[in-house]
């Protein structure tokens, strides 16, 4: 699988690290940077064949491009890459773009033979790949509650249970500050015992079929050890609550049981990696790229990678929908009231899957 990189920085660094460690199935044809300096940077730096002109990098031979640059620059790139009708795997960047920008985006989009996958990975991260397996012994769902993901990753996972494709809903959010003590960032732990500022929104998403979502997030979840995240589902007959399964069994019995991880290395000499998630005997998580050490969002990454090689994964259309109710989230906080939701351009790729 040949692919091409556009971008630099934090994000685009995992997909590069995935290409190394999987020589077998991803080659690096070269990477696209914004500036010939950057450029030759980037190839010292890491041995790579790189370049800084778009439009030359496509006339190589190719697979997938996989685009990962700040907002402001991913609407005239994609654009670029829709007119050359690529398959494209892209970051999710949508969110801060304006609603009538991801209109025209998707105009555009459905009017090419392009295929846009977007790398939004935590759908197929190990854990919430086993609660949508264990989905079932909780009977028909009503409620999901994600309070580990921000904006767009938070809706994604809470329209992937409940099923909601396209569908409308009322979004009530507030955003509310607090001070917090300062643990640390991407790359860095800090023990000064800073307080900052930090803002918590949440939302309930009442859906018009009669499901609800609650999204719950702190700024500083990420990368806070003292807030901690948590994911709830819940059904007719059970729920799921992080790591515990409440369901009813066969004779309406109460049964209490909880996925568990097994990982290698740690307090063995083996390299530390994630190997399965599992429910009782059955293994609902194998890790395909066991025992690299991967951690869960470089799986799910590299799982993006090749599903969008081959043609399937999350779709722009769903990118785009998730973006628009995280602004509406943003919206219903800065306005303080009730939205409604409206169906948009992009709800018919729903009904066509």
């Amino acid at each position: 699988m040949r692919i091409i990189l556009i971008g630099y920085g934090w994000r685009i660094l995992f997909f590069y690290r995935i290409i190394k460690a999987l020589p077998q199935t991803f080659t690096l044809v070269t990477w696209v940077l914004r500036t010939q300096e950057r450029a030759e940077q980037v190839q010292k730096l890491y041995g790579v064949q790189t370049c800084s002109n778009v439009h030359q990098a496509l006339c190589l031979e190719h697979d997938l491009v996989i685009l990962s640059v700040p907002s402001s620059s991913m609407e005239e790139l994609l654009s670029v890459l829709i007119n050359h009708d690529e398959k494209i795997l892209c970051e999710t960047g949508f969110t801060s773009l304006p609603l009538q920008t991801l209109n025209t985006l998707y105009a555009g989009y459905r009017a090419s033979n392009s295929r846009i996958f977007i790398a939004e990975q935590y759908r197929r991260q190990p854990y919430y790949h086993t609660c949508h397996a264990l989905s079932p012994l909780l009977g028909p769902l009503t409620e999901a509650r994600c309070a580990s993901l921000h904006d767009h990753h938070g809706i994604s996972i809470i329209r992937h249970f409940l099923d909601e494709k396209g569908a409308n809903c009322t979004i009530t959010a507030v955003c509310r500050s607090s001070w917090v003590v300062k643990t640390g960032g991407r790359d860095s732990i800090d023990t000064e015992g800073v307080r900052v500022q930090s803002k918590r929104t949440t939302a309930v998403l009442a859906f018009d079929d009669g499901k609800t979502g609650y999204f719950d997030f702190s700024d500083v979840q990420y990368h806070s050890s003292i807030r901690s995240s948590h994911f709830s589902l819940f059904g007719e007959r059970g729920e799921i609550a992080d790591y515990e399964v409440r369901y009813l069994n066969g004779d309406n019995e109460g049964v209490l049981q909880t996925i568990q991880r097994f990982e290698d290395g740690g307090l063995t000499n083996n390299p530390r990696s994630l190997r399965s998630l599992t429910f009782g005997d059955v293994c609902h998580f194998k890790n395909p790229y066991w025992p690299l050490g991967f951690n869960d969002d470089e799986i799910a990454i590299a799982l993006c990678m090749e599903d969008a090689c081959n043609g399937r994964g999350y779709g722009l259309h769903e990118a785009l929908q998730d973006s628009y109710l995280a602004q509406c989230i943003h919206r219903s906080c800065s306005e303080g009231r009730p939205l409604e939701t409206h169906t948009q351009i992009w709800a018919d790729a729903f009904s066509s899957l």
